[in-house]
């Protein structure tokens, strides 16, 4: 994956790994502590017959887990940094649901030179395996 630098122009895409969204994904990261009883824990995104009582169609994965993805993305285009530096401000705006795979995305909307660096604007969004966005928002990070 390319790293982003002063170089890197307005309207470059980046894109990120994908990720199956396995039921071991979903009972990890929504399914409470691993050591509580009766783990993990029912809820929409670890239980199939509670999501459907709650009137979805499936188990459906956390959107903030859809978050995590671009945070990955973001941190591997412009390093550890981004953590203290960066800004991300998004929208669920889908389900993602067990076995679905997503793929973070961004592209650069604008660049800016500020005191010696380079501030990126992007969009971002993830995508799943047909195409359809399921997180969308906007980040920002720095370059030297």
């Amino acid at each position: 994956m390319a790293v982003i630098t002063k170089d890197t122009r307005e309207g470059q895409e980046f894109v990120g790994r994908a990720k199956r969204v396995s039921w071991e994904r979903l009972w990890t990261f929504s399914g409470g502590p691993l050591t509580n009883k009766g783990w993990p824990k029912k809820n929409v995104h670890t239980d199939f017959d509670f999501a459907k009582e709650c009137g979805l169609p499936s188990v459906a994965a956390s959107g903030t887990q859809n978050q995590g993805y671009v945070v990955e993305l973001m941190v591997d285009l412009f390093g550890a940094e981004w953590l203290s530096n960066g800004t991300m401000d998004v929208r669920f705006v889908g389900l993602t649901n067990v076995e679905d795979v997503v793929v973070p995305k961004a592209v650069v909307k604008l660049k800016e030179v500020l005191e010696g660096k380079t501030k990126y604007f992007m969009d971002v969004w993830v995508e799943n395996q047909r195409g359809e966005k399921v997180l969308v928002g906007t980040a920002t990070g720095a370059a030297t």
